[in-house]
């Protein structure tokens, strides 16, 4: 069955999908082409977990000048409410092929953003003659321990029933609260975002955790692709870092890096009109080295890349105190005096007067208190070294706090930065 393609308008992305059934399971999709292009390969587009079609409508204006676009929903994803937690993300990407097959196209460029990037490059790494080009925004080769207990973290917060937390805690995770001056992603975008988290339904829910179990279950990736392949972030991105995506960059033997600037995770919403030019420049074939707004990496290059989400700090007072939530009793189980080493938004290393700390027992359950700035940070503990030294995520699950807190790590009365790098010798996040 050939697609049958429809001309853009406004309107026509905002209509009720097509289904497509494969087997027992129903792909949703929308098919846009002008009768000049329609010959050409189109480019597939697979979002992340809750991005409808009209998240994508600057997408196809642009992309759609020049090849057909086909917006995809595979179950689970997007706007998709089947629920799926069998599906694998090597499924999803066989699943996207059986749609390619029975919609009898023959090759296809491919878009993959944040969770979607997986599918995708799964995809064009498995069936190479199916695949033209390919573009990442947001992926990595194998999610490091830190970012696995944050999500891990916010499927717990949610199974129970904290949708507040839970809500405040997922925009605390994807906006680099430490460079909102930089990428200008405003009070009311970050409240719109809040407002759509703390709304999910119980369909979306549940959505959710089977999303973040698959990603929690990606041991690393299948392969990598041999095709064309642009990678791409936000400069600012602190949730798959830049130097992620770029070590999968490194790793695809025709790949391009480049990083948008002053954008965040999301750089196809943050900076559209560059990440668009960026996209639609190396659909045509045409260098993407000097695409405004960028910056372009050639291979090894990346290699320089920091892997710190911030720059780490020196308390003034480094005095602290590390309790559990946990209690025996009156008495908490953990419950001891700590110098925090140094510090930023995202985490902070700690090192305890006396060593002996279980990561089994209290790895998500430690409180750490500073008394100048008066500060309560609930910590995730992801390494221990055993001479007592604790490497922390903060569990960030209030955006008011988050932003008392990027303030305070202003002020020089409280924290500095260290004379010499060559002294800091940890990195967490």
């Amino acid at each position: 069955m050939a697609i049958q393609y429809q001309e853009y308008t406004r309107s026509a992305i905002k209509a009720d999908p097509i289904e497509l059934w494969a087997g027992d399971w129903r792909i949703d999709y929308l098919a846009f082409s002008s009768p000049a292009n329609a010959h050409k390969p189109p480019l597939l587009v697979v979002g992340g977990a809750f991005q409808n079609f009209t998240s994508y409508k600057y997408c196809v204006e642009r992309i759609y000048e020049d090849f057909p676009v086909i917006l995809v929903d595979l179950p689970s994803l997007g706007n998709n409410t089947q629920i799926a937690p069998d599906l694998s993300m090597e499924d999803l990407a066989d699943l996207l092929f059986e749609f390619t097959r029975l919609s009898g196209l023959q090759k296809v460029h491919l878009m993959g953003l944040s969770l979607g990037s997986a599918i995708a490059s799964t995809f064009a790494y498995k069936y190479p003659e199916e695949t033209g080009k390919l573009i990442v925004a947001g992926i990595v080769t194998r999610p490091r321990k830190s970012w696995r207990m944050l999500v891990d973290e916010s499927k717990r917060v949610l199974g129970e029933g904290r949708m507040d937390e839970f809500s405040q805690a997922v925009v605390l995770y994807l906006v680099n609260y430490n460079r909102i001056k930089e990428t200008g992603i405003t009070p009311t975008a970050r409240k719109l975002f809040y407002r759509q988290m703390k709304k999910l339904s119980e369909n979306e829910q549940e959505r959710y955790v089977i999303n973040g179990s698959r990603l929690l279950s990606v041991e690393g990736l299948l392969g990598y692709p041999q095709c064309e392949t642009l990678v791409t972030t936000g400069e600012y991105d602190s949730f798959t870092l830049p130097w992620e995506n770029a070590s999968f960059a490194e790793k695809c033997p025709n790949a391009q890096f480049v990083l948008i600037k002053g954008a965040d995770h999301l750089p196809q919403l943050e900076k559209r009109e560059v990440s668009l030019d960026l996209f639609s420049t190396f659909l045509r074939g045409e260098s993407i080295e000097n695409v405004e707004g960028t910056r372009y990496f050639r291979k090894g290059e990346s290699k320089q890349l920091d892997r710190r989400r911030a720059e780490r700090l020196i308390p003034c007072n480094t005095r602290g105190h590390v309790t559990s939530e946990s209690r025996v009793g009156d008495r908490f189980r953990f419950n001891k005096p700590v110098k925090v080493v140094d510090i930023n938004f995202f985490g902070c290393l700690i090192k305890l007067d006396e060593p002996g700390f279980s990561l089994a027992d209290h790895a998500r359950d430690c409180t750490l208190y500073l008394e100048s700035p008066e500060l309560k940070l609930d910590l995730l503990v992801f390494d221990y070294d055993g001479e007592g030294y604790l490497r922390c995520l903060f569990k960030h699950g209030n955006i008011a706090l988050a932003e008392r807190f990027t303030e305070l790590l202003k002020d020089s009365q409280y924290f500095l930065r260290p004379k010499s790098e060559d002294k800091v010798h940890r990195i967490y996040g």
